[in-house]
Protein backbone atom coordinates (compact mmCIF):
# COMPACT_ATOMS: atom_id res chain seq x y z
CA UNK A 1 0.00 0.00 0.00
CA UNK A 2 2.78 2.75 0.75
CA UNK A 3 5.12 0.98 -2.45
CA UNK A 4 7.02 4.55 -3.86
CA UNK A 5 4.79 5.20 -6.89
CA UNK A 6 6.84 8.32 -8.24
CA UNK A 7 10.42 8.83 -8.84
CA UNK A 8 12.09 10.15 -6.37
CA UNK A 9 12.59 13.53 -7.21
CA UNK A 10 8.78 13.96 -7.92
CA UNK A 11 8.08 11.69 -4.38
CA UNK A 12 10.17 14.09 -2.94
CA UNK A 13 8.04 17.50 -4.07
CA UNK A 14 4.62 15.56 -3.37
CA UNK A 15 5.85 15.15 0.37
CA UNK A 16 6.91 18.98 0.38
CA UNK A 17 3.14 20.22 -0.83
CA UNK A 18 1.47 21.86 2.23
CA UNK A 19 -1.81 20.34 3.78
CA UNK A 20 -4.07 20.91 6.09
CA UNK A 21 -5.42 17.22 8.13
CA UNK A 22 -8.47 18.19 9.19
CA UNK A 23 -10.31 21.50 8.65
CA UNK A 24 -13.72 20.30 10.73
CA UNK A 25 -17.19 21.51 9.45
CA UNK A 26 -20.38 21.65 11.84
CA UNK A 27 -23.41 19.54 10.85
CA UNK A 28 -26.67 20.23 11.35
CA UNK A 29 -28.17 18.96 15.09
CA UNK A 30 -29.49 15.23 14.69
CA UNK A 31 -28.40 14.43 10.93
CA UNK A 32 -26.86 11.73 10.33
CA UNK A 33 -24.78 11.23 6.75
CA UNK A 34 -25.68 8.63 4.24
CA UNK A 35 -25.21 7.73 0.85
CA UNK A 36 -28.50 7.96 -0.72
CA UNK A 37 -28.12 8.52 -4.70
CA UNK A 38 -30.81 10.50 -6.46
CA UNK A 39 -32.09 8.67 -9.51
CA UNK A 40 -35.02 11.24 -9.87
CA UNK A 41 -35.90 14.75 -9.31
CA UNK A 42 -38.55 13.52 -6.93
CA UNK A 43 -35.43 12.13 -4.80
CA UNK A 44 -33.92 16.02 -5.15
CA UNK A 45 -36.38 17.43 -3.45
CA UNK A 46 -36.91 14.45 -0.76
CA UNK A 47 -33.23 14.79 0.20
CA UNK A 48 -32.20 17.92 0.13
CA UNK A 49 -33.83 21.87 0.64
CA UNK A 50 -34.07 22.99 -2.85
CA UNK A 51 -33.92 26.72 -3.08
CA UNK A 52 -34.42 27.31 -6.57
CA UNK A 53 -35.43 25.13 -9.59
CA UNK A 54 -35.01 26.44 -12.99
CA UNK A 55 -35.93 23.92 -16.19
CA UNK A 56 -33.83 24.62 -19.25
CA UNK A 57 -35.28 22.05 -21.33
CA UNK A 58 -37.36 18.82 -21.42
CA UNK A 59 -34.80 16.83 -19.94
CA UNK A 60 -31.87 19.44 -18.17
CA UNK A 61 -32.53 21.21 -15.26
CA UNK A 62 -30.84 22.60 -12.23
CA UNK A 63 -31.69 23.02 -8.87
CA UNK A 64 -30.07 25.25 -6.02
CA UNK A 65 -29.84 23.64 -2.67
CA UNK A 66 -29.04 23.30 0.91
CA UNK A 67 -26.82 20.48 1.38
CA UNK A 68 -28.02 18.15 4.04
CA UNK A 69 -24.20 17.38 4.94
CA UNK A 70 -22.69 20.88 4.98
CA UNK A 71 -18.77 21.26 4.23
CA UNK A 72 -18.81 24.80 5.38
CA UNK A 73 -21.35 26.92 7.40
CA UNK A 74 -21.61 29.03 4.43
CA UNK A 75 -22.71 27.50 1.22
CA UNK A 76 -24.78 26.08 -1.23
CA UNK A 77 -25.25 23.56 -4.04
CA UNK A 78 -25.72 23.77 -7.70
CA UNK A 79 -27.26 20.05 -8.43
CA UNK A 80 -28.37 18.47 -12.22
CA UNK A 81 -31.98 18.22 -12.10
CA UNK A 82 -33.24 16.69 -15.39
CA UNK A 83 -34.85 13.98 -15.66
CA UNK A 84 -31.73 11.76 -15.89
CA UNK A 85 -28.44 11.97 -13.81
CA UNK A 86 -25.98 13.55 -16.13
CA UNK A 87 -22.70 13.01 -14.09
CA UNK A 88 -20.30 15.11 -16.05
CA UNK A 89 -20.87 18.79 -17.09
CA UNK A 90 -19.35 18.33 -20.50
CA UNK A 91 -22.90 15.50 -20.44
CA UNK A 92 -24.76 19.29 -20.23
CA UNK A 93 -25.44 21.84 -22.90
CA UNK A 94 -23.03 24.99 -22.77
CA UNK A 95 -26.54 26.73 -21.77
CA UNK A 96 -26.38 24.60 -18.64
CA UNK A 97 -22.08 25.44 -18.25
CA UNK A 98 -23.05 29.38 -18.64
CA UNK A 99 -25.80 29.16 -15.99
CA UNK A 100 -23.49 27.10 -13.52
CA UNK A 101 -20.57 29.97 -14.58
CA UNK A 102 -22.77 33.10 -13.51
CA UNK A 103 -23.64 31.74 -10.93
CA UNK A 104 -20.42 31.02 -9.45
CA UNK A 105 -18.85 34.64 -10.31
CA UNK A 106 -21.85 35.62 -8.94
CA UNK A 107 -21.45 33.89 -5.60
CA UNK A 108 -17.93 35.01 -5.64
CA UNK A 109 -19.23 38.17 -5.34
CA UNK A 110 -21.80 37.55 -2.61
CA UNK A 111 -18.44 35.99 -0.39
CA UNK A 112 -16.75 39.19 -0.87
CA UNK A 113 -19.75 41.06 0.61
CA UNK A 114 -19.81 38.91 3.64
CA UNK A 115 -15.52 38.91 4.00
CA UNK A 116 -15.40 35.48 3.21
CA UNK A 117 -13.41 33.30 0.70
CA UNK A 118 -14.89 31.76 -2.04
CA UNK A 119 -14.18 28.03 -3.13
CA UNK A 120 -16.40 26.20 -6.10
CA UNK A 121 -15.94 22.45 -6.45
CA UNK A 122 -17.08 19.66 -8.38
CA UNK A 123 -15.98 15.83 -8.73
CA UNK A 124 -15.81 13.17 -11.75
CA UNK A 125 -16.01 9.97 -10.62
CA UNK A 126 -19.51 8.02 -12.44
CA UNK A 127 -18.44 4.34 -12.45
CA UNK A 128 -17.47 3.87 -8.64
CA UNK A 129 -20.36 2.04 -7.07
CA UNK A 130 -18.15 -0.37 -5.35
CA UNK A 131 -15.76 1.81 -3.15
CA UNK A 132 -15.77 4.90 -1.62
CA UNK A 133 -16.32 7.18 -4.65
CA UNK A 134 -15.09 11.05 -5.01
CA UNK A 135 -18.60 11.42 -6.45
CA UNK A 136 -21.01 9.73 -4.35
CA UNK A 137 -24.00 11.58 -5.78
CA UNK A 138 -23.64 10.46 -9.65
CA UNK A 139 -25.43 13.46 -10.52
CA UNK A 140 -23.53 16.36 -11.40
CA UNK A 141 -23.53 19.14 -8.22
CA UNK A 142 -20.86 21.81 -7.55
CA UNK A 143 -20.44 22.62 -4.73
CA UNK A 144 -20.45 26.67 -3.31
CA UNK A 145 -18.52 27.60 -0.01
CA UNK A 146 -17.57 30.63 1.30
CA UNK A 147 -14.67 30.01 3.73
CA UNK A 148 -14.19 33.03 7.05
CA UNK A 149 -11.04 34.35 7.87
CA UNK A 150 -10.59 32.31 11.14
CA UNK A 151 -10.44 29.43 8.35
CA UNK A 152 -8.29 30.58 6.65
CA UNK A 153 -6.25 31.38 9.73
CA UNK A 154 -6.58 27.84 10.80
CA UNK A 155 -5.48 26.88 7.93
CA UNK A 156 -2.51 28.90 7.69
CA UNK A 157 -1.59 28.10 11.45
CA UNK A 158 -2.11 24.40 11.25
CA UNK A 159 -0.79 23.60 7.46
CA UNK A 160 2.48 20.92 7.65
CA UNK A 161 4.33 18.88 4.88
CA UNK A 162 2.42 16.24 3.35
CA UNK A 163 5.31 13.87 4.35
CA UNK A 164 4.87 14.52 7.82
CA UNK A 165 1.72 12.68 7.57
CA UNK A 166 1.19 8.81 7.49
CA UNK A 167 1.93 7.08 4.06
CA UNK A 168 -2.19 6.59 4.35
CA UNK A 169 -3.02 10.23 4.87
CA UNK A 170 -0.52 11.61 2.69
CA UNK A 171 -2.26 9.33 0.18
CA UNK A 172 -5.20 10.42 0.81
CA UNK A 173 -5.13 13.91 0.75
CA UNK A 174 -2.20 14.19 -2.16
CA UNK A 175 -2.18 11.29 -3.66
CA UNK A 176 0.63 10.26 -6.32
CA UNK A 177 -2.10 10.23 -9.24
CA UNK A 178 -2.34 13.79 -8.58
CA UNK A 179 1.65 14.79 -9.55
CA UNK A 180 0.85 12.45 -12.57
CA UNK A 181 -2.16 13.86 -13.56
CA UNK A 182 -0.43 17.33 -13.58
CA UNK A 183 1.98 16.61 -15.98
CA UNK A 184 0.61 14.48 -18.01
CA UNK A 185 -2.31 17.54 -18.65
CA UNK A 186 0.52 19.94 -19.32
CA UNK A 187 1.85 17.66 -22.30
CA UNK A 188 -1.89 17.02 -23.80
CA UNK A 189 -3.56 20.03 -22.95
CA UNK A 190 -2.97 22.61 -25.96
CA UNK A 191 -3.22 25.66 -23.93
CA UNK A 192 -3.55 27.97 -27.51
CA UNK A 193 -6.82 25.91 -27.83
CA UNK A 194 -7.74 26.85 -24.73
CA UNK A 195 -10.34 30.28 -24.83
CA UNK A 196 -10.62 31.23 -21.06
CA UNK A 197 -7.86 29.05 -19.30
CA UNK A 198 -4.66 29.65 -19.18
CA UNK A 199 -1.95 26.74 -18.16
CA UNK A 200 0.30 27.08 -15.00
CA UNK A 201 3.75 25.26 -15.50
CA UNK A 202 3.57 22.02 -13.90
CA UNK A 203 5.62 21.71 -11.12
CA UNK A 204 6.06 25.32 -11.04
CA UNK A 205 3.87 25.88 -7.75
CA UNK A 206 3.03 23.64 -4.86
CA UNK A 207 -0.47 23.58 -6.18
CA UNK A 208 0.65 22.98 -9.77
CA UNK A 209 2.31 19.58 -8.68
CA UNK A 210 -0.72 18.44 -7.03
CA UNK A 211 -3.04 19.83 -9.47
CA UNK A 212 -3.03 20.59 -12.96
CA UNK A 213 -3.43 24.33 -12.10
CA UNK A 214 -5.21 27.17 -14.87
CA UNK A 215 -5.13 30.90 -14.34
CA UNK A 216 -8.33 32.58 -14.80
CA UNK A 217 -7.44 35.78 -16.36
CA UNK A 218 -10.33 38.10 -15.24
CA UNK A 219 -10.58 36.51 -11.89
CA UNK A 220 -13.95 35.17 -10.82
CA UNK A 221 -15.77 36.96 -14.03
CA UNK A 222 -13.88 34.53 -16.35
CA UNK A 223 -16.31 32.02 -15.20
CA UNK A 224 -19.31 33.94 -16.33
CA UNK A 225 -17.92 33.40 -19.98
CA UNK A 226 -19.65 31.79 -22.32
CA UNK A 227 -16.27 30.19 -23.52
CA UNK A 228 -15.32 28.41 -20.00
CA UNK A 229 -18.01 25.36 -20.70
CA UNK A 230 -16.30 24.57 -24.18
CA UNK A 231 -12.50 24.68 -22.35
CA UNK A 232 -13.93 22.27 -19.67
CA UNK A 233 -15.24 20.45 -22.02
CA UNK A 234 -12.02 19.92 -24.49
CA UNK A 235 -10.11 18.97 -21.34
CA UNK A 236 -12.38 16.17 -20.38
CA UNK A 237 -12.13 14.94 -23.84
CA UNK A 238 -8.25 14.68 -23.59
CA UNK A 239 -8.38 13.11 -20.20
CA UNK A 240 -10.58 10.79 -21.46
CA UNK A 241 -8.80 9.93 -24.37
CA UNK A 242 -5.56 9.86 -22.07
CA UNK A 243 -7.26 7.25 -19.73
CA UNK A 244 -8.61 5.37 -22.10
CA UNK A 245 -4.96 4.91 -23.83
CA UNK A 246 -3.01 3.71 -20.98
CA UNK A 247 -5.78 1.08 -20.17
CA UNK A 248 -5.48 -0.29 -23.69
CA UNK A 249 -1.85 -0.63 -23.66
CA UNK A 250 -1.08 -1.10 -20.15
CA UNK A 251 -3.93 -3.07 -18.54
CA UNK A 252 -6.37 -6.50 -19.18
CA UNK A 253 -9.27 -6.80 -17.92
CA UNK A 254 -12.49 -4.77 -17.01
CA UNK A 255 -13.44 -3.04 -14.33
CA UNK A 256 -16.94 -4.01 -12.56
CA UNK A 257 -18.37 -4.65 -9.11
CA UNK A 258 -15.43 -5.72 -6.80
CA UNK A 259 -12.96 -6.35 -9.89
CA UNK A 260 -10.68 -4.32 -11.55
CA UNK A 261 -7.68 -4.14 -14.53
CA UNK A 262 -4.15 -5.58 -14.33
CA UNK A 263 -1.56 -3.81 -15.05
CA UNK A 264 0.65 -6.12 -17.52
CA UNK A 265 3.96 -6.10 -19.49
CA UNK A 266 3.85 -2.82 -21.40
CA UNK A 267 6.21 -0.62 -23.71
CA UNK A 268 5.46 3.12 -22.56
CA UNK A 269 6.41 3.89 -26.31
CA UNK A 270 3.16 2.00 -27.51
CA UNK A 271 0.73 4.44 -25.79
CA UNK A 272 -0.41 6.78 -28.85
CA UNK A 273 -0.48 9.92 -26.96
CA UNK A 274 1.95 12.76 -27.38
CA UNK A 275 3.83 12.81 -24.16
CA UNK A 276 7.26 14.32 -23.39
CA UNK A 277 10.39 11.71 -22.67
CA UNK A 278 10.26 12.53 -18.62
CA UNK A 279 6.32 12.48 -18.75
CA UNK A 280 6.26 9.04 -20.56
CA UNK A 281 8.94 7.84 -18.27
CA UNK A 282 7.14 8.86 -14.72
CA UNK A 283 4.13 6.88 -16.03
CA UNK A 284 5.76 3.62 -16.88
CA UNK A 285 7.21 4.09 -12.98
CA UNK A 286 4.11 4.77 -11.74
CA UNK A 287 1.91 1.76 -13.64
CA UNK A 288 4.61 -0.67 -12.61
CA UNK A 289 4.65 0.15 -9.01
CA UNK A 290 1.00 -0.40 -8.94
CA UNK A 291 -0.21 -3.66 -7.54
CA UNK A 292 -3.67 -3.08 -6.97
CA UNK A 293 -5.39 -6.19 -5.07
CA UNK A 294 -8.04 -7.66 -7.17
CA UNK A 295 -10.78 -8.44 -3.93
CA UNK A 296 -13.43 -10.34 -4.15
CA UNK A 297 -15.72 -9.26 -1.56
CA UNK A 298 -15.37 -5.44 0.62
CA UNK A 299 -12.86 -5.74 3.15
CA UNK A 300 -11.77 -3.13 6.09
CA UNK A 301 -12.03 0.63 4.89
CA UNK A 302 -8.52 2.25 4.94
CA UNK A 303 -7.18 -1.27 2.49
CA UNK A 304 -10.14 -0.99 -0.35
CA UNK A 305 -9.77 2.99 -0.42
CA UNK A 306 -6.00 3.10 -0.54
CA UNK A 307 -4.99 -0.02 -2.30
CA UNK A 308 -8.21 -0.54 -4.36
CA UNK A 309 -8.74 2.02 -7.23
CA UNK A 310 -11.45 3.74 -8.73
CA UNK A 311 -13.40 2.09 -11.76
CA UNK A 312 -12.57 4.70 -14.20
CA UNK A 313 -11.40 8.37 -14.75
CA UNK A 314 -12.03 10.21 -12.13
CA UNK A 315 -10.95 13.76 -11.35
CA UNK A 316 -12.02 17.04 -9.31
CA UNK A 317 -12.08 20.39 -9.90
CA UNK A 318 -11.50 22.96 -7.51
CA UNK A 319 -12.12 26.91 -8.01
CA UNK A 320 -10.15 28.93 -5.14
CA UNK A 321 -8.16 32.27 -4.93
CA UNK A 322 -4.29 32.44 -4.30
CA UNK A 323 -1.51 35.01 -4.78
CA UNK A 324 -4.24 37.36 -5.16
CA UNK A 325 -5.93 35.29 -8.57
CA UNK A 326 -8.39 33.03 -8.96
CA UNK A 327 -7.14 29.70 -10.70
CA UNK A 328 -8.89 26.19 -11.26
CA UNK A 329 -7.16 23.28 -9.88
CA UNK A 330 -7.89 19.85 -11.70
CA UNK A 331 -7.13 16.59 -9.32
CA UNK A 332 -6.88 13.39 -10.96
CA UNK A 333 -7.91 10.11 -8.85
CA UNK A 334 -7.12 6.41 -8.91
CA UNK A 335 -6.96 5.78 -5.00
CA UNK A 336 -7.78 8.67 -3.18
CA UNK A 337 -11.84 8.99 -2.15
CA UNK A 338 -11.71 12.48 -1.07
CA UNK A 339 -13.65 14.79 -3.92
CA UNK A 340 -13.31 18.66 -4.54
CA UNK A 341 -15.72 19.21 -1.59
CA UNK A 342 -13.68 16.86 0.74
CA UNK A 343 -10.43 18.12 -0.31
CA UNK A 344 -10.04 22.43 -0.81
CA UNK A 345 -7.49 24.88 -1.76
CA UNK A 346 -7.23 27.26 0.93
CA UNK A 347 -4.71 29.72 0.08
CA UNK A 348 -2.60 27.04 -1.60
CA UNK A 349 -2.78 24.78 1.22
CA UNK A 350 -4.36 21.50 0.45
CA UNK A 351 -6.91 20.90 2.77
CA UNK A 352 -8.91 17.92 3.79
CA UNK A 353 -12.77 18.81 5.35
CA UNK A 354 -13.80 16.58 8.35
CA UNK A 355 -17.71 16.62 7.96
CA UNK A 356 -20.32 16.62 11.12
CA UNK A 357 -17.77 17.50 13.92
CA UNK A 358 -20.12 19.26 16.22
CA UNK A 359 -23.63 20.75 15.42
CA UNK A 360 -24.38 24.00 14.70
CA UNK A 361 -26.15 26.40 17.16
CA UNK A 362 -29.41 28.18 16.59
CA UNK A 363 -27.61 31.64 15.19
CA UNK A 364 -25.37 29.57 12.74
CA UNK A 365 -28.34 27.97 11.26
CA UNK A 366 -30.17 31.23 11.12
CA UNK A 367 -26.81 32.76 9.67
CA UNK A 368 -26.54 30.08 6.94
CA UNK A 369 -30.03 30.26 6.03
CA UNK A 370 -29.72 34.66 5.64
CA UNK A 371 -26.72 34.18 3.36
CA UNK A 372 -28.52 31.75 1.29
CA UNK A 373 -31.81 33.82 0.70
CA UNK A 374 -29.26 36.79 0.61
CA UNK A 375 -27.18 35.51 -2.58
CA UNK A 376 -30.86 34.22 -3.64
CA UNK A 377 -32.59 37.54 -4.34
CA UNK A 378 -29.25 39.19 -5.35
CA UNK A 379 -28.82 37.03 -7.98
CA UNK A 380 -32.42 37.23 -8.82
CA UNK A 381 -31.87 41.57 -8.94
CA UNK A 382 -28.15 40.85 -10.63
CA UNK A 383 -28.11 41.88 -14.41
CA UNK A 384 -26.62 38.68 -15.42
CA UNK A 385 -29.72 37.51 -14.00
CA UNK A 386 -31.16 36.11 -17.35
CA UNK A 387 -28.39 34.15 -18.43
CA UNK A 388 -28.78 32.17 -14.67
CA UNK A 389 -32.35 32.27 -14.09
CA UNK A 390 -33.38 31.61 -18.02
CA UNK A 391 -30.04 30.62 -19.77
CA UNK A 392 -31.89 28.99 -23.23
CA UNK A 393 -32.54 32.68 -23.95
Amino acid sequence: MTRQLLPASLENRRRDIPVVDSLPAKGFPGYVNGLRRMGTVHDVYGWTNVLAHINMSADEAYALTDKRSPHALYELMLMSAGTEPRPGLHDHSPEFGRALGVIAARFAEHCRAYQLSPVVSWSYDPHTVDRESIQGEKRFHAHLVGRTQAERAAVAARAVRAGRLSPVRSRRIVEEASVLGALISADIVDGDALRVLEPVPALSTHTATATAQFRLPDGWESLASPELHADLTYIHRKLRRMYDEITRVCTTGTAGMWRRPMVREFDPQDIDVPLRTATRATLAHYLRGLRPELLSEPVERSRKAYVYPLADLAYAVTIAEQDAEVFLHLRTNVFSDLGGAGISIMDGVIVKTKKGVGDMSPAETAGRAAFQGDFLRMLHRHPQAARALFPRL
